[in-house]
C-alpha cells in the first residue's frame, strides 16, 4: 500500500512523520501550483469549488508518482466536501486513476466501530504493535497542536515585533526542520526549541497594532495556495492576527471531541440552526470579536461555497448592529493575485487610520484628566 492524501495545510508535513514511524510508505504530492489547478479544473464540474479541483488535482500527481489509496476527511452534513469521497472516485476513475479510499469521516456519524475499522485498514501495512500505534498516532497529534500554538503566537506577537519579519521567518524555518525530521520526537523537539526562540524575539509593547480575526471556509483557512497566503501578507504588513480554524482544530471537533465547541455556538440568535460546514462558527467567531472588541474580521471562502454565502449574508446584519468591521475575499481559480492584496491593504489602511484617530483621543481625554481640565464639545 502506497498511501496519498491531498494538501491540506501541513497534514504533510505530520503526514509524513507518522507514517514513516509506522513503517508505512506514503507518497506526497507536489505542492498547489496554478498549472496543478488548471489540470484539475479541466477534470471538474464547473461549479464545483476550488477545493475540488486543487484535491483532483493533488491525487492525479499521486497517483503518477505510484500512490494507489488514498486518505482524506469527508463529512455527512450538506457541504460539499460530503460528496468529494464519491465524486473524486467517479472522475478518477474514469480516467485511470484508480485507487484504494479511506473516508474519515466523523464518529459520531458512521458510529465508532466503523471509524476504527477504517483507522486499522489504515494502519494494516504496518508491522508495529498497537501500542506503538497508539502512541505515533497520540505524537502525531502533539506536533499538530504544538505547530499550531507556535503559529498562533507567531501571529499575535508578530504585530509587536521590533524587526519586521523576525516571526515569519521562525515559522518558515520550523516548517523546513519538520520536513527533515526522522521521527516524531525529533519533531517535538524541534517545536519547543521555536517556541523558545519565539519568546526571545524582542517585542516593542508601546506599539497598537490591529488585532483582526481570520474566519471562514476551512480549506481557504488552512491550505495557503488557497487564500494567496494571506497570512503571510498579514505578517508583513504588522497586523496581529487569529484564526481558529485549523487542522487541529478539525481534529479536535471531529474525532477528540465533538462536542467541546457546543459552547462557541450556542446562543447564536443571527445563526440559529446548523445551514453546513462551519458557517455557524464563522457567524459565532464574528460576535465574539464584536463582544472582545477586535478591529474587524477578514472572511475567506471559495466561490460557491453555499454556507459562507450565507454567513456573509449574516455579517451584513452585524456589522450594522455591532459596528464590526468585515472583509469578505472570495477565491477562484483565477491566479491573479494583485487584486486580493490590494483590497486586503486598503481594508487594513482603513481600519489603522481610525485606530490612530481613536488612540489619539484616548491619550487626549486622559492627558486631560491628569491636568484637571474637563472636556466640553464645541458650542457649549
Amino acid at each position: 500500500m502506497k498511501l496519498t492524501f491531498p494538501h491540506i495545510g501541513d497534514a504533510h508535513l505530520v503526514g509524513r512523520i507518522l507514517f514513516s514511524e509506522l513503517g508505512i510508505e506514503i507518497v506526497t504530492p507536489p505542492y498547489n501550483t496554478i498549472s496543478g489547478m488548471e489540470k484539475g479544473s479541466e477534470v471538474s464540474p464547473d461549479e464545483i469549488c476550488l477545493p475540488f479541483k486543487l484535491m483532483v488535482s493533488n491525487l492525479m500527481a499521486a497517483h503518477a508518482m505510484g500512490a494507489d489509496t488514498v486518505v482524506m476527511p469527508a463529512t455527512m452534513g450538506p457541504c460539499r466536501l460530503g460528496e468529494y469521497g464519491e465524486l473524486l472516485k467517479s472522475i478518477l476513475d474514469k480516467r485511470g486513476y484508480h485507487f484504494r479510499w479511506i473516508l474519515l469521516d466523523s464518529p459520531k456519524s458512521i458510529g465508532v466501530k466503523e471509524f476504527l475499522r477504517r483507522l486499522s485498514y489504515l494502519v494494516s501495512d504496518s508491522e508495529k504493535k498497537l501500542p506503538k500505534i497508539l502512541s505515533a498516532v497520540n505524537g502525531s497529534y502533539r506536533i499538530i497542536k504544538g505547530l499550531e500554538k507556535l503559529e498562533q503566537k507567531a501571529h499575535l506577537r508578530g504585530g509587536y515585533e521590533e524587526q519586521r519579519g523576525s516571526c515569519k521567518k521562525l515559522i518558515a524555518a520550523c516548517r523546513r526542520d519538520l520536513s527533515e525530521a526522522d521521527s516524531i520526537r525529533k519533531a517535538l523537539g524541534s517545536i519547543r526549541q521555536y517556541h523558545k526562540q519565539l519568546d526571545q524575539i524582542k517585542v516593542n509593547k508601546t506599539k497598537t497594532p490591529l488585532h483582526l480575526l481570520m474566519a471562514g471556509e476551512i480549506y481557504s483557512m488552512i491550505e495557503p495556495f488557497a487564500n494567496h497566503h494571506m497570512e503571510e501578507l498579514l505578517m508583513d504588513m504588522g497586523v496581529s492576527f487569529e484564526k481558529r480554524v485549523t487542522l487541529g482544530w478539525w481534529i479536535d471537533r471531529t474525532i477528540v471531541n465533538p462536542l467541546q465547541l457546543k459552547k462557541r455556538i450556542l446562543g447564536n440568535r443571527y445563526m440559529p440552526h446548523e445551514i453546513g460546514g462551519y458557517a455557524k462558527d464563522t457567524v459565532a467567531e464574528g460576535i465574539l470579536c464584536a463582544r472582545k472588541g477586535y478591529d474587524g474580521v477578514i472572511q475567506v471562502f471559495p466561490v460557491g461555497c453555499m454556507p459562507e454565502i450565507v454567513a456573509k449574508s449574516v455579517f451584513g446584519k452585524m456589522m450594522k448592529e455591532n459596528r464590526l468591521s468585515v472583509l469578505t475575499v472570495i477565491y477562484d481559480e483565477m491566479g491573479g493575485e494583485a487584486g486580493y492584496i490590494t483590497r486586503i491593504e486598503a481594508f487594513v489602511d482603513m481600519l489603522s487610520r481610525r485606530k490612530r484617530i481613536e488612540v489619539n483621543q484616548k491619550r487626549t481625554v486622559l492627558n486631560n484628566k491628569k491636568r484637571g481640565k474637563i472636556n466640553v464639545l464645541p458650542g457649549h
